[in-house]
């Protein structure tokens, strides 16, 4: 046997001595006292409760929306607001990470500088640190056909023109940054030229908790799970020490309605041969003669008795106590008992 043989075998008992982890959880258990089983039981049902409650707070946090609004600008033809920092994950390109917004935008008095068919609102969410310029000017190249609408700077616009008290709503999925929103009249017949003299209501909601939030919350959820069952098992050793003895309303059912373990036992027979039918308890009783006695008979008679046996007489009247049958030549034998 080689040198690494020899050392791999005392590694490999090692190995296999050692009980697994699930092992020594459950000898624990067994070893816990009635008071530390309830102490247990106690918190592990405290820490459902809590990882509940996290969870459905970080879940309201995911889906707490944040409403913002839209104001006309100083050129009066362009309503315009930076939103400010949308804190999320800047991963380019459309993912799971974007942030949800939604703009509901009501057209209070479309714009009459054109022929109505004509008019409509252009959306757009440009990401940049400077919406004033450096915002201002993507938005332009946009809707100019400059430059073609990506995720990280969107465009849309509506179709078939505008009428007074005509509600849109815009669905946008930005990555995090700082996010600038515009929306204004433009002229679809005449290369998107912007239009003055409309009115808009702008209100709009977005959602930059969704994804941290909704991260802990699955993950509280979970824990809450793991919580559970160990209430669970805390209780059912609890309930073992307490009630030992005692079955569930369940069991009680299930053992009434259960059917026979196995088939029915057979007919018991018989243990061995029958008995032999009983001889007699004794010679006849001899009654007392009233008249003159016969003469007694000079050899011994055989006279029959019960169940084919024989008792012999005597020529002075008394019995033989001896019990004898007939055999088959005839002749009287003592019976064997």
């Amino acid at each position: 046997m080689s040198d690494e043989e020899q050392q791999a075998e005392p590694e490999q008992e090692t190995t296999e001595s050692v009980p697994p982890l699930e092992d020594h959880h459950e000898e624990a258990l067994k070893e816990m006292t009635l008071e530390e089983r309830q102490e247990a039981l106690k918190r592990s049902r405290w820490n459902v409760f809590l990882y509940l409650g996290l969870a459905a707070l970080m879940f309201g946090f995911a889906l707490f929306p944040f409403p913002f609004s839209a104001d006309l600008n100083t050129g009066g033809k362009t309503y315009e607001q930076d939103l400010g920092l949308v804190w999320g994950l800047p991963l380019d390109g459309e993912d799971f990470t974007d942030v949800p917004i939604s703009v509901e935008i009501v057209a209070s008095t479309p714009s009459t500088d054109t022929t109505v068919g004509d008019v409509d609102i252009a959306v757009y969410l440009i990401n940049s640190n400077d919406c004033g310029l450096d915002g201002w000017g993507i938005k332009e190249d946009l809707r100019e056909g400059n430059v073609e609408p990506d995720h990280k700077n969107q465009f849309q616009y509506t179709e078939g023109g505008v009428q007074p008290g005509d509600v849109f709503d815009f669905e946008f999925d930005v990555d995090g940054g700082n996010v600038c929103l515009f929306a204004e009249y433009i002229d679809t017949g005449d290369g998107n030229a912007i239009l003055s003299g409309g009115e808009m209501k702008i209100d709009g909601d977005m959602w930059p908790n969704q994804i941290y939030a909704g991260i802990f919350a699955v993950l509280f959820l979970g824990l809450s799970g793991f919580a559970f069952l160990g209430a669970q098992r805390h209780g059912e050793g609890v309930k073992a020490l307490t009630e030992p003895s005692k079955k569930t309303a369940e069991e009680e059912v299930l053992a009434s309605s259960a059917g026979p373990s196995g088939p029915p036992p057979s007919a018991a027979g018989p243990s061995g041969p029958p008995p032999s039918a009983p001889g007699p308890s004794g010679p006849p009783q001899v009654d007392e003669p009233t008249a003159e006695p016969e003469a007694a008979p000079a050899e011994p008679v055989f006279e029959a008795a019960e169940n084919g046996y024989f008792f012999r007489k005597m020529p002075d009247g008394s019995y033989d106590q001896t019990v004898y049958v007939q055999a088959e030549d005839g002749s009287y034998v003592p019976h064997e008992g």
